[in-house]
């Protein structure tokens, strides 16, 4: 949907608008996602062929728009590093930052380092922005992404991470967010349990073999009623949100398994296929997977947050794998749609796997594409 807010970019500014344009290895996120666009600059660029930029003209400081990347730490490890990048600003009303999350082995983040620029209505040429942290063996993960916070236009170039010069301190604070804890009684507690399946019982029996998973038993809590509802539409499921302002809304699946059996059978962890489209998503729209113990400890996760989007997107095939270990007991799937917007969900198979399973398939080995060729 072309918005008129971005007609007055001019041609010669972008390689690409309305197709948007694959930022290879780079991924975009924008909440209220039909907020903001991003595109490939041939003109303004630090060096090489093109910058990347996000936009947003409406008169409004409340939203935010990224291009990320992730990838593995092992490389970084007790060493201290430095992310660098530059940005340009025009109209700016809000910040342009340099971002670096330090992500642990239990995929949380666990600091984070930032550079920024804050703006009225501002413009700023291009500024080589840089961070630095400390890389301790118990990171696994590191997220840096270009961020718009507000509305206006930045452009971003030339990331680079290095060792970080011999006099530089570490810029990186603790992150503010606290995981909450199992044995907290509390009733946001207590409907946050419920809506993501801690509170549910199994469906069933996950044995060997590809398994295609009726749409039909698909459930949402009824702590989502007046929230969200879910109903098939044709052969898919449809989970929408039925208020204008709601939290997140789970479709579950919920199986037990046995796995000394898979064992014996060689498996290494657990696959989950399906097909997704999503409409006028103002957050996140994707799958999720849990692996759980006897006890209901998450023991794996992954909802793909690295690579989701929201806005409108067409079909397209997603997947997650999760690694089992002795412990794992029981296995939860399902979709997930956060905030505001309509998911779909067809074809969901689950299914053993017997390949050897990344902590995070989703991570690159290392940085790529960082003058965004």
């Amino acid at each position: 949907m072309q918005l008129n807010h971005f007609d007055f970019l001019s041609s010669h500014q972008i390689l690409s608008l309305e197709e948007k344009p694959a930022l290879n290895d780079w991924y975009f996120f924008a909440y209220p996602f039909n907020n903001y666009r991003y595109g490939l600059s041939n003109k303004e660029k630090v060096d090489g062929k093109s910058s990347v930029f996000l936009i947003n003209k409406l008169p409004s400081k409340e939203g935010i728009a990224t291009i990320r990347q992730t990838i593995d730490a092992k490389p970084y490890e007790n060493k201290r590093i430095e992310l660098s990048g530059y940005v340009k600003a025009s109209n700016l009303d809000g910040e342009a930052l340099l971002r670096l999350y330090l992500i642990d082995n239990e995929d949380s983040i666990t600091r984070r380092a930032e550079a920024k620029f804050i703006g009225t209505n501002s413009d700023l040429e291009w500024q080589r922005f840089s961070v630095v942290a400390d890389i301790t063996p118990d990171i696994s993960a590191l997220l840096y992404s270009g961020v718009l916070q507000g509305s206006g236009q930045v452009w971003f170039d030339k990331f680079e991470i290095s060792e970080a010069p011999n006099d530089a301190k570490d810029t990186s604070t603790p992150f503010g967010y606290v995981r909450p804890k199992d044995d907290a009684p509390s009733k946001e507690r207590t409907k946050y349990l419920n809506i993501v399946g801690y509170n549910t019982t199994p469906f069933g029996e996950f044995t060997l073999g590809s398994q295609s998973i009726d749409l039909s038993t698909w459930k949402i809590s009824d702590e989502l009623n007046g929230e969200y509802q879910a109903r098939n539409d044709g052969n898919t499921l449809l989970l929408e949100s039925v208020i204008d302002n709601p939290d997140f809304g789970v479709l579950l699946k919920r199986f037990n398994f046995d796995t000394p059996r898979a064992k014996q059978e060689n498996v290494t962890g657990i696959t989950f296929r399906a097909q997704i489209k999503h409409q006028f998503v103002k957050s996140m729209a994707s799958i999720w997977m849990r692996i759980e113990d006897k006890d209901n400890n998450s023991l794996a996760f992954d909802n793909l947050r690295y690579t989701s989007s929201g806005g409108t997107r067409d079909w397209r095939d997603v997947e997650v794998t999760l690694p089992i270990t002795d412990e794992a007991t029981i296995v939860s799937f399902g979709a997930l749609l956060i905030s505001k917007g309509k998911l779909w969900l067809r074809n969901p198979h689950i299914e053993y796997t017997y390949e050897p399973i990344a902590h995070n398939t989703q991570l690159l080995t290392k940085p790529s594409n960082l003058s965004f060729e």
